[in-house]
């Protein structure tokens, strides 16, 4: 994998196969951590370490990452694809070469400025989970923000407005047949039919990636790392209280389902979880990282043995079914990360950890150009060459497996 994707003209031909093979829409934007350069800059540090790769071939990628800033601008703080995903590889950088640090420095004042000059909607059944998740919104930004050992008075101030505007979120709603104010409502859903089928008057999003198991790890981390605001403990204790209570159980133990749907008078609706999704995005496998997350944050004794409960329900379900494809955002590579995450609390994940290796190994072949390809569908197999859906993030995944030592790119997906 790191001599495949050393290559930045190859790269880019592989974006370009990715984008005509993939049935769902794809764009390959190099200052992106999660889809371009930025992704493949973080493998080859990482790559670098274990003598796959050099500091060079990483250094290289990181500068064309910041170079196509000034073609595509970054507009969007978002840690996946906007600012604050190029700044956590940058900041990556900095570790080893000191001389990244002014480039840094730019860029910790651009996301300040434009957190500062986001407007995040306080109107209840208005909000997107754009607006608040951990892949686009402020839960994802503030994970990075709560991370800078030195920051500015201007970024402790954007962390501040991101953290009013969750605790926001958090709070009572106040609007008839509103439960929460993070309900979705049909008018922000994506534009799939099954949502409107499955939620016709709205649901409260519980995936990792995009609902309040992000939100609350988010807010913890921020707590944990002294940025406090008003109202900030009570809106951590709100978002993981209702987050447990919307736990189900099947014979392995405790599962989430991927949201709780509402009536139409605005009253929770409980629907069976029909099977688990066995993935970091959405399903049981995430929520119990987003609740060691919390619990770790807070020295919550009781949430750390529900997550360890949770995951180990997870590797039960792992030994009949497997994920369809290998990658970090829905599949393999994604339960084997929370695996290495878990493990230090759970002997069952501890013991899980190379049967989950050899299966995710097993996906490998070696005539595809990047060995590993997303699978989303059935039968459809996509070379991708990114970090979230792609080749870069199994690769990323192994290297963690291999090195015994928590990497830092986790905070992407666990917000600490």
């Amino acid at each position: 994998m790191a001599e495949r994707t050393s290559d930045t003209t190859q790269l880019t031909e592989l974006a370009l196969q990715t984008a005509e093979q993939s049935p769902q829409p794809t764009a390959w934007y190099p200052p992106s951590v999660c889809s371009g350069q930025a992704g493949s800059a973080l493998l080859h540090l990482y790559a670098a370490s274990a003598g796959l790769s050099s500091l060079d071939t990483a250094f290289h990628h990181i500068r064309e990452a910041v170079a196509a800033t000034a073609i595509e601008p970054l507009h969007s703080p978002g840690l996946f694809a906007g600012t604050s995903g190029l700044a956590l590889t940058l900041a990556e950088c900095v570790r080893v070469e000191p001389r990244f640090r002014p480039s840094l420095d730019r860029l910790h004042e651009q996301l300040a400025d434009q957190v500062l000059s986001t407007e995040y909607p306080r109107v209840e059944r208005a909000v997107s989970d754009l607006d608040y998740d951990l892949i686009t919104g402020a839960a994802g930004v503030l994970a990075y923000l709560s991370s800078v050992e030195e920051p500015t008075e201007r970024m402790r101030e954007a962390a501040e407005r991101l953290l009013d505007y969750l605790i926001w979120l958090a709070g009572p709603a106040r609007t008839p047949a509103t439960p929460h104010r993070w309900l979705l409502t049909p008018d922000v859903y994506p534009p799939l039919q099954h949502y409107r089928q499955k939620w016709p008057h709205g649901y409260l999003n519980l995936g990792l990636s995009h609902g309040m198991p992000g939100v609350a790890a988010a807010l913890a981390v921020a707590w944990r790392a002294g940025v406090q605001r008003p109202g900030h403990r009570a809106a951590i204790d709100t978002l993981t209280s209702w987050i447990v209570a919307q736990r189900t159980s099947d014979e392995y133990g405790p599962v989430w389902p991927d949201g709780t749907g509402v009536s139409a008078e605005g009253a929770e609706v409980a629907h069976a979880c029909v099977g688990d999704q066995l993935a970091w995005c959405y399903g049981t496998a995430g929520v119990a990282g987003a609740l060691l997350t919390v619990a770790e944050c807070l020295g919550l004794d009781h949430l750390r043995d529900l997550a360890v409960e949770a995951f180990e329900a997870v590797l039960h379900r792992t030994v009949k079914t497997h994920p369809l494809s290998s990658t970090l955002c829905h599949g393999q590579a994604g339960l084997l990360m929370l695996c290495l995450e878990l493990a230090p609390w759970s002997a069952a994940a501890r013991a899980a950890l190379p049967r989950l290796t050899e299966e995710l190994l097993d996906h490998a072949d070696p005539a595809r150009p990047l060995l590993f390809a997303d699978q989303d569908e059935p039968g459809v197999l996509v070379d991708d060459p990114t970090l979230l859906t792609g080749a870069t993030g199994v690769a990323l995944t192994l290297l963690a497996a291999l090195s015994g030592e928590r990497p830092a790119w986790f905070r992407l997906f666990l917000a600490r």
